[in-house]
């Protein structure tokens, strides 16, 4: 089976295809949700330091100067160099500032009074990157403008975002591994029913059951159900075809019989041109209806036969047929050997092969039955007096009668070795370590379908 063109294979592809997009685009989405969330939490915090430096701050009414009232107490903005700073201008001369500047001071531009609250992105004095929110107002009892700054690092965003995309990553690999799982599954549970169509198929090829059962989703039922139909069609053409070869035969044994036996009245050499021609057509009808039966029956619903008590019906027949010669039929290895097809060319393939065995025998008929590479092999040999290579080769051929003295047509073994043909098996004639011919039939087992 190609394994790169399955159902299976094509919908675990696509929906993997699918869950990994989506999961990644979900990813995307919610680290620039998450960033987006952590910069207005930062810019947020500035916004509540900056407007608690603005409401710590006044002018002394002693010396005119600004003066904090109280000193912010987080202690980012205490500990050197944090990269929390904050800072207070008066006409860009600097008045107070965050213990965490230490000796330095941040660098922003100087906002306009009418432009309010101010963002912006600077190089902070050990180097790192801060987002600084800043505004010029002015204090009661003051006409002076003041710049109030403060400034947070943006490490800190990308710090939190990285922590979160990491666990976001865990959390979706872990997700999209469960979704994979649930789309396997239900592919699996969702194709069953293809697999179950595919073992009543091959039951049904295999002659364990004549239709295919009406019980599968409405999605698959319709399909069902025209196999169901053609089948039946089948079965119909081909009993039909048979009943008519039948009556055929019948039709044209009683005036051949009849044509026959007026042929005896006649004398001189054209009764001798009458009967040879008769003969002739009696050979050909033979053979042509019942290769035709078999043709038929090749393409038909193939039910599973037992070979062993047809084996046994036949050997009754033979027993009586040959009871003047007393021979010993004896059968081994047919307990367990079956033939997927029709009853009516088994019959035909075994009789025909019994009976040229006992019409050569001498005393004893062999017929084994034994598998062998996915093969039934059935062996009928006999302890005749046996054949040359060349007669073996020539015994195939339509007609050829080995030994004129023998009654027949010389039809027997060429319909054996149509029929069996016809199901893919083979016949081959070698000679007997009994002394007679050893006829090898093979044909290919069909096993017990999977569930």
């Amino acid at each position: 089976m190609n394994t790169r063109n399955t159902l299976t294979l094509r919908l675990l592809l696509t929906s993997s295809i699918w869950v990994i997009l989506t999961l990644v685009a979900t990813d995307i989405l919610l680290v620039q949700l998450f960033r987006s969330h952590i910069e207005l939490r930062f810019d947020a915090f500035l916004f509540d330091q900056l407007q608690g430096n603005i409401a710590a701050s006044e002018i002394s009414p002693q010396d005119g100067r600004l003066r904090m009232t109280w000193s912010p107490s987080n202690l980012r903005f205490h500990r050197p160099l944090s990269g929390w700073y904050w800072q207070i201008l008066n006409d860009g001369k600097l008045v107070a500032k965050s213990r965490s500047l230490w000796d330095k001071r941040i660098q922003t531009n100087d906002p306009d009074i009418a432009s309010g609250l101010q963002y912006q992105n600077i190089l902070g004095p050990a180097g790192g990157q801060l987002r600084a929110l800043s505004e010029k107002v002015t204090l009661p009892d003051s006409d002076a403008y003041f710049t109030f700054v403060v400034a947070g690092p943006i490490s800190n965003i990308d710090l939190d975002v990285q922590q979160f995309s990491k666990m976001l990553l865990i959390t979706l690999t872990a997700l999209g591994i469960g979704l994979l799982g649930a789309v396997l599954l239900q592919i699996r549970f969702g194709l069953r029913p293809l697999r179950q169509l595919k073992v009543a198929l091959t039951e049904t090829r295999s002659g364990h059951t004549a239709r295919l059962p009406e019980s599968f989703p409405s999605e698959i039922q319709p399909v069902v159900s025209e196999l169901n139909a053609l089948l039946d069609h089948n079965a119909a053409l081909l009993e039909r075809a048979r009943t008519q070869t039948a009556n055929l035969a019948h039709a044209l044994k009683n005036p051949l019989t009849v044509l026959n036996n007026e042929t005896r009245e006649i004398q001189g050499e054209s009764r001798q041109i009458l009967q040879d021609q008769l003969t002739s057509m009696t050979d050909s009808i033979h053979r042509y209806l019942s290769k035709a039966r078999a043709a038929g029956a090749g393409g038909l619903l193939r039910t599973r036969i037992d070979v062993a008590p047809l084996a046994e019906d036949l050997r009754f027949s033979m027993n009586h047929l040959y009871k003047d010669k007393n021979l010993y039929i004896h059968f081994s290895g047919l307990e367990d050997c079956s033939f997927q097809g029709d009853r009516y060319d088994l019959e035909e393939m075994l009789g025909n092969l019994l009976d040229n065995a006992c019409k050569w025998a001498q005393t004893r008929v062999e017929v084994h039955g034994e598998r062998n590479n996915g093969q039934w092999k059935l062996i009928v040999e006999d302890d005749g007096v046996g054949i040359s290579e060349e007669q073996l080769t020539l015994a195939l051929q339509r007609g050829r009668r080995l030994d004129e003295t023998t009654p027949g047509h010389g039809l027997g073994l060429n319909i054996v070795h149509d029929i069996v043909a016809l199901y893919g098996g083979t016949l081959q004639l070698h000679q007997s370590s009994l002394g007679g011919v050893r006829a090898s039939l093979e044909w290919p087992a069909v096993d017990e379908p999977d569930s």
